[in-house]
């Protein structure tokens, strides 16, 4: 029993890839032949397959609940796929290149946060001390202050702080286990990228990273830094930090991201799902300036002058792949 419960989200996740990529636009006979035969493979390959069939379905029906601001889908077909199957296969296909939805947006952390924002709704925060923070959208963020330390936990997403000054009590933003401890600044931060577990730009004085790991490092003003994954402290690069808050205005300054950060981005404002259904595309460098208040115009922009393909299966389901 062990061995076929584990085996299920790998079929799932292969399930999801044929049919995002049959349903691309791009297929040729020998595509179709051999989905057939990777039906045939067993019953469970069989199985996966029709349940990936039926969710396709449902994601051309999603909606958006106007009282949550929340994507919905419509419920499926009785004798089809179930409840928790699409949630399964849902959770499978934001693993496996999805950005958007339940499962980037933080949502769990932001049912018990202090301040959060739903998709496209960034929000201006006074804090009690009367530091201001832009939260961007899909973000949370908790708030503990103490008569010896002003402490906030970002929790999802990003924010941009501007930090009334208090000598008697340090100003620190912590992303998990990293601290960013300002230094009389105004500084932008977020968490949970494709490629980083946080990342910092600094518009105003300097911010103190540390890390467990036992790192510490002053970051400028104009200048940007990474934590990774494991969370060790990357170089500081001289750059145009203001580019990184531009979401305040509604925009997204790509200078050599990667796709996949682009889509990243654009999802905390698109109430729907973003697929990159090729490894591959997810690394492609983009430099451009999108809208980020339209995601499908922005992706639709990427692709008149880079080697992508972008479908819209409907307006809360988008597929990305190689043309």
């Amino acid at each position: 029993m062990t061995e076929a419960r584990n085996e299920k989200p790998d079929l799932a996740e292969q399930a999801l890839h044929w049919i995002v990529r049959l349903n691309s636009g791009t297929t040729c006979d020998g595509d179709v032949v051999a989905y057939e035969a990777w039906q045939k493979e067993s019953t469970a390959h069989a199985d996966a397959a029709r349940e990936a069939e039926q969710l396709w379905s449902v994601m051309g029906r999603l909606f958006v609940d106007r009282k949550s601001g929340r994507v919905l889908a419509a419920a499926p077909p009785a004798s089809g796929i179930s409840r928790r199957s699409a949630l399964s296969l849902l959770l499978c296909l934001g693993a496996v290149g999805t950005s958007g939805g339940l499962w980037s947006s933080g949502f769990l952390g932001r049912l018990t946060a202090d301040y959060t924002t739903e998709t496209a709704s960034p929000k201006l925060v006074t804090l009690p001390d009367g530091s201001r923070v832009s939260l961007n959208a899909r973000s949370a963020l908790d708030v503990d202050f103490t008569a010896q330390l002003r402490r906030v936990r970002l929790l999802a997403g990003e924010a941009y702080f501007e930090v009334a000054s208090d000598a008697a009590r340090p100003f620190e933003v912590m992303v998990d286990d990293t601290s960013f401890r300002a230094l009389g600044t105004a500084f932008d931060v977020a968490r949970d990228l494709p490629e980083a577990r946080a990342e910092l730009s600094v518009t105003r004085h300097s911010v103190r990273v540390s890390s467990s790991l036992g790192e510490t490092l002053d970051v400028q003003e104009g200048e940007i830094l990474r934590v990774d994954r494991q969370g060790h402290i990357g170089q500081a690069i001289k750059s145009d930090a203001s580019t990184f808050a531009a979401w305040r205005d509604g925009q997204y300054v790509a200078e050599g991201r990667s796709l996949e950060e682009v889509v990243a981005a654009l999802s905390a404002w698109h109430r729907g799902v973003i697929v990159i259904t090729d490894a591959k595309l997810k690394q492609l460098k983009i430099n451009a300036v999108l809208d980020l208040r339209d995601a499908n115009g922005s992706l639709d922009a990427l692709q008149g002058g880079l080697p992508l393909k972008v479908r819209h299966v409907s307006n809360y389901f988008t597929a990305i792949s190689a043309p």
